[in-house]
């Protein structure tokens, strides 16, 4: 009998010390370091879209932060802040119709006056699904920007790119989601919205390669 239970005893702790190890490596290394990373480009990408018309060009340098670190290349603060401006020099108006759009859906879907009209609700769900797909199309910008890059061009491709790839469009959806929830459950997390935002859209282009 005690020979039996031993086999059994020991198969028990395997799973046990595999699932330690596979804890172990998540927390180690490269994962660890893009999770410190993750966090830095939140709150870095926050405090430069405080003026609101900031933020498109902001999240786009902060995807290009995150690209430099995953790629092994220069990531410094100072070259985050630098990217910043030039994504603001060549995107200003695009900031500013980004952050134009998304008050008007904001008060579309807050403003009591949209359930009484006729349609109100139907016009409330066409406007959700509106900002999302615009949402995807600038995530998806602004993670191919560029220092030489052409926002009307950049945005132009994001458009093919997310009808294209309807798979991860629906993945960068999942992620707005998501970001919601979060800030919803605890709003202070919206601080940390940025960088899952640009993160869930650098693998969603990783994932197109």
């Amino acid at each position: 009998m005690a020979t039996i239970s031993t086999p059994v005893a020991n198969a028990g702790k395997k799973p046990r010390r595999g699932g330690a190890r596979r804890i172990t490596r998540a927390l180690s290394g490269q994962s660890l370091g893009l999770f410190a990373e993750t966090i830095v480009v939140s709150l870095a990408v926050a405090l430069l879209a405080l003026p609101g018309v900031t933020a498109l060009p902001a999240m786009a340098a902060g995807a290009a932060h995150l690209r430099r670190h995953v790629e092994g290349e220069t990531d410094s603060l100072f070259a985050l802040v630098r990217d910043f401006w030039r994504a603001l020099r060549g995107g200003w108006a695009w900031g500013v119709l980004s952050a134009a759009g998304f008050a008007a859906i904001t008060i579309t879907l807050t403003s009591p006056m949209t359930a009484d009209m006729p349609g109100g609700e139907v016009f409330r769900w066409v406007s959700v699904a509106f900002g999302a797909v615009a949402a995807v199309v600038l995530l998806r910008a602004t993670t191919a920007w560029q220092p030489d890059s052409r926002w009307s061009v950049l945005v132009r491709t994001a458009a093919e790119s997310a009808a294209r790839d309807v798979r991860g469009s629906l993945l960068l959806v999942l992620a707005l989601g998501l970001s919601f929830l979060i800030v919803w459950m605890f709003a202070p997390l919206v601080v940390l919205v940025p960088g899952l935002l640009v993160l869930a859209a650098r693998a969603v282009e990783m994932r197109t390669r």
